[in-house]
């Protein structure tokens, strides 16, 4: 037998296959990290892509607002970005009383202090104020629609200013192929009605699984809500973007820099070259983890691994999920849109008035239809089966599970330890 072994909360989980199967493991490339991160952003602002350098691009008397991630998103560590940032923009006349954040919640709420502190830092906080941006708020500028008929909402202090730097992390999206770039505005900025209209595009010219087939992981061209972000985010305008990209660790192994598409493409090629993993062929069975605690601490975060896993499994394949869930669901409304029955009426419902949640569970029943999803966790059973998935309790269970739903013992298998950061590529 050959022994292998997954993070499962703050344990490791053993597996036991018979020799003769292909085991095979889906990993992020090795990254080398930047070893003087300062040192790396001036380099970055001083010779951008696409554009002039930040010191030439802002100029004294310039308002100048910075677009920074929320607290969902402090794997990004805009904490060390800002400090250097502030002090370019200083150096080429622009001072610290001229310059505010803005923190691109979309539709999420507003952040406390203690937040605030953990995005941007004590000092920074001394130096500039901060603002959270409110997508209900009742002076959001009208800039009219997308050319899809979105309506184009956007922060009045972001248009008002002179001139717009978006800071933010680049990594795979399940809707919008990538994040990070225009993300910032649209819908990091921009209004409730912007964002639900914007998301609600991943059901236009749907396949049978009720998604449009365009809206892929990795995917921007074709994807109608990655290019109603971009012209929404051209529109608002863009000045420049301070971008990274960053290892399993939450090293910085790469800084885009400069106009929006083009520094945010190179941030996205980047991305594809360490954790976009190729491989020869599907597997029968891929055994995926989120990476254990605490990145499994609730299902509705781990469904970006299975997300991911579906795309190593061929037609007709398991999938086990190992993701403990010590804080359960981790959602109320994705699992509470379960409700609504078959993918069809989902669909249905999810038309009638669109959230990411629900699109969420679209996407988790769309893939258990197809595939079989055997979930390990610390859920109830009864919990697992409303979620689509069937539940087992041990690694045994589950691959004695898999080999019944297959029929025989698989012929090739998938390991994918940090699946929510891997996504495999069929040369």
């Amino acid at each position: 037998m050959t022994r292998f072994e997954l993070a499962y909360g703050k344990e490791m989980l053993a597996f036991e296959l018979p020799a003769s199967v292909k085991v095979q493991e889906i990993k992020a490339k090795a990254s080398q990290p930047i070893p003087d991160i300062e040192q790396a952003i001036r380099q970055a602002v001083a010779h951008p892509l696409g554009t002039a350098p930040l010191a030439k691009v802002v100029k004294a008397g310039d308002q100048v607002v910075i677009v920074v991630s929320d607290v969902t998103r402090l794997w990004i560590r805009t904490d060390v970005l800002l400090p250097v940032l502030l002090d370019v923009l200083n150096e080429a006349g622009v001072p610290d009383k001229d310059i505010s954040i803005v923190t691109a919640t979309g539709d999420h709420r507003v952040q406390t202090l203690e937040e605030h502190t953990a995005i941007c830092g004590t000092k920074v906080l001394a130096r500039v104020p901060i603002y959270d941006h409110e997508c209900k708020a009742d002076d959001l500028v009208d800039l009219g629609k997308s050319s899809q008929g979105t309506p184009i909402l956007v922060n009045r202090r972001v248009w008002e200013a002179d001139k717009v730097i978006l800071t933010g992390g680049i990594a795979y999206h399940l809707l919008a192929g990538f994040g990070g770039g225009r993300k910032s505005i649209a819908p990091g900025v921009c209004g409730y009605e912007m964002i639900q209209k914007n998301h609600a595009l991943a059901l236009k010219d749907a396949g049978p699984s009720g998604i449009n087939p365009n809206i892929e992981t990795g995917k921007m061209d074709g994807n109608p809500v990655a290019e109603d972000m971009l012209e929404i985010a051209l529109r608002v305008g863009v000045d420049f973007i301070l971008n990274v990209v960053v290892n399993e660790k939450k090293e910085f192994v790469y800084i885009a820099a400069g106009e929006l598409e083009q520094a945010h493409l190179a941030g996205c090629r980047v991305t594809e070259e360490i954790f976009g993993i190729e491989i020869d062929e599907k597997a029968e069975l891929a055994i995926v983890s989120s990476g254990g605690y605490p990145k499994d601490i609730q299902l509705y975060q781990a469904i970006k691994a299975l997300d991911n896993s579906t795309y190593a499994v061929r037609e007709g394949g398991v999938i086990i999920l190992v993701s403990e869930c010590s804080d359960g669901i981790g959602s109320r409304p994705f699992e509470e849109f379960f409700k609504h029955g078959e993918v069809e009426n989902m669909n249905a419902q999810l038309h009638a008035n669109f959230t990411m949640p629900g699109f969420v569970s679209l996407r988790t029943a769309s893939i258990c239809r197809k595939t079989p999803v055997i979930l390990i966790s610390s859920l109830p059973e009864d919990v697992v089966k409303r979620v689509k998935m069937i539940p087992a309790h041990s690694a045994d269970e589950a691959l004695q599970l898999a080999a019944q739903i297959l029929g025989h013992q698989p012929d090739s298998v998938y390991l994918m330890p940090h699946g929510g950061n891997t996504f495999p590529i069929v040369n």
